[in-house]
């Protein structure tokens, strides 16, 4: 997956002539930063690609799926199909999977499963355009939302606007599973 989001956010800057310059100025993410995510080097977090997106003029799904090839009407992605990912580095720690089919048009939404290992450091606070509902299937994690650390537990839930600087971290002995739904 890394390859192509990197990929496509090189399509779509060099499609409207832009430079990395003007994207990392635009973002302000380090050019350098942009540029590993374009080489498939690094993976961008969801909150970064959702902010390439409003800037590249693109929806979120069209940077992680492509262009849309499914109705948007209804979707079904049976196990085994999402689409996985790593965030790691210095930015966001967690493995993650894509619940909706790849290619989908028109979803206002992007739900995602995330597993947080607690052996993993917790990542740098992101912000992004959108809203969030998370939902914590398996074990514990930390959020921490806007300057405080909140825990929460198996069977709990935040929702939260995603412009505030936020992140999430695995604790306990064993990783943590949350179900985690963007809006874009």
């Amino acid at each position: 997956m890394r390859k192509y989001v990197g990929e496509r956010i090189k399509a779509l800057r060099e499609a409207q002539d832009m430079t990395l310059e003007q994207v990392a100025k635009l973002t302000g993410i380090a050019e350098a930063r942009l540029s590993a995510y374009e080489e498939g080097t690094a993976v961008a977090p969801i909150g970064v690609v959702i902010q390439l997106s409003r800037v590249l003029g693109s929806k979120m799904e069209g940077l992680l799926h492509g262009g849309g090839t499914v109705s948007e009407h209804l979707t079904i992605c049976r196990s085994g199909d999402s689409l996985s990912g790593e965030q790691g580095g210095t930015e966001q720690s967690y493995v993650y999977s894509s619940l909706t089919q790849p290619g989908t048009a028109g979803h206002l939404m992007e739900p995602f499963l995330l597993s947080f290992d607690p052996k993993v450091p917790p990542g740098v606070p992101i912000t992004h355009d959108g809203q969030e509902f998370v939902f914590i299937l398996d074990g514990a994690v930390e959020l921490f939302y806007d300057g405080r650390n909140y825990r929460l537990g198996q069977g709990d839930s935040a929702y939260l606007d995603s412009a505030l600087p936020h992140t999430f971290h695995g604790l306990g002995d064993r990783v943590a599973k949350m179900l985690a739904v963007v809006s874009s």
